[in-house]
């Protein structure tokens, strides 16, 4: 073979080398560039309206060892420019609940949440993919972590648990405060606090839940009106005596309150007007659902502030707690005790 075909051969070996190693990269780069499922996909693109084909994995880059045992919830980081998208998998109430979060770089704070999937039940968590609540967790700071709370927010970082629905809100404040603390971590080079990716079944929410002898009527997560216990004695007053049939027996009662109609109108009589039902819910998120046709019936709804001449005992002891009390209902299954808040809504049960 002479000189020259030896150099053609040569080049053509070269060249050969160099297409598989382009090919290599190429075929490298479409992996680290696609990995998003067609549901966290659409999630992302709700929340910053942008084609996720542009999106780059960076889990491995920004989810070291360290970073996983602190963050276990994060599953996936995606980075296109100056957005982060993180896929996060905290445990709530059934299991986990998986989310997509956007963070914009040039801001450090979130464009926006959506719910990917998840295992809740839905009578509980009904209103977890409403925009209502999703866009609580848009514009806010990535330097701070948020706290679940439970009826009003206070601060900036805080977020409204669901009614009904502590526990699973908790969870996803979690998933939330991991993306944020990777984030803390791997763009300001800062140390963050370690984020559980399960809940513990004992709320740890900032306001509560406790009785403040205040009952709150609230609607799609706003609270619209508080009435004080004292303001609820002075409305005019009924007596009922009534046996409750329960799996310890049965007990009789002397009940002393007001109807639940008298203090919607009170508040506001428009109240009544603009929703179809409303639940009760207690002080360990005891929900009990109740049509606005009931409580607008007559001697039906009440809410009751004394038995046996006794002012009704909260969970603590302390003397100062509400009950609602649905008159034909003899088994009790709706008489919600620790009575925190009203919420009304249009939806069917």
């Amino acid at each position: 073979m002479n000189n020259i075909a030896k150099y053609n051969q040569w080049q053509h070996f070269v060249l050969a080398a160099l297409l598989i190693c382009l090919l290599s990269v190429l075929g490298a780069c479409r992996m680290h560039k696609t990995a998003l499922t067609a549901a966290e996909s659409a999630a992302i693109s709700a929340i910053c309206h942008v084609d996720t084909a542009n999106f780059i994995d960076i889990s491995r880059e920004i989810m070291d060892k360290k970073r996983a045992a602190k963050f276990p919830a994060i599953a996936k980081v995606y980075q296109s420019g100056q957005l982060y998208a993180f896929i996060i998998n905290p445990v709530a109430y059934n299991g986990p609940v998986t989310l997509a979060l956007v963070i914009d770089g040039d801001l450090d704070e979130s464009l926006g949440l959506q719910i990917v999937g998840h295992q809740e039940t839905p009578h509980y968590v009904r209103d977890m993919e409403k925009n209502w609540f999703t866009r609580r967790f848009a514009h806010k700071s990535a330097g701070e972590y948020l706290k679940a709370v439970r009826l009003k927010a206070t601060g900036e970082q805080d977020i409204v648990a669901i009614t009904g629905a502590t526990i699973t809100t908790e969870g996803i404040v979690n998933g939330v405060n991991a993306a944020f603390g990777a984030y803390q971590e791997y763009i300001w080079g800062q140390n963050a606090d370690d984020v559980p990716y399960m809940v513990r079944f004992e709320p740890n929410l900032a306001s509560g839940p406790v009785e403040t002898g205040y009952l709150a009527i609230r609607s799609y997560g706003l609270v619209l009106a508080e009435i004080s216990l004292d303001e609820i004695r002075s409305l005019p007053a009924v007596k009922r005596s009534m046996s409750i049939h329960s799996s310890a027996g049965i007990t009789q009662h002397a009940f002393k309150g007001t109807l639940l109609s008298n203090i919607l109108n009170t508040l506001d009589p428009a109240l009544i007007e603009d929703y179809s039902r409303a639940l009760a819910v207690g002080v360990d998120d005891y929900i009990s659902g109740i049509a606005m046709e009931e409580i607008m019936a007559e001697n039906s709804v009440f809410i009751m502030y004394e038995d046996n001449g006794l002012p009704l005992a909260k969970k603590n002891g302390e003397p100062g707690a509400l009950r609602i009390i649905v008159l034909h209902d003899v088994f009790g299954q709706r008489y919600t005790n620790y009575l925190l808040e009203i919420v009304l809504e249009n939806e069917a049960p």
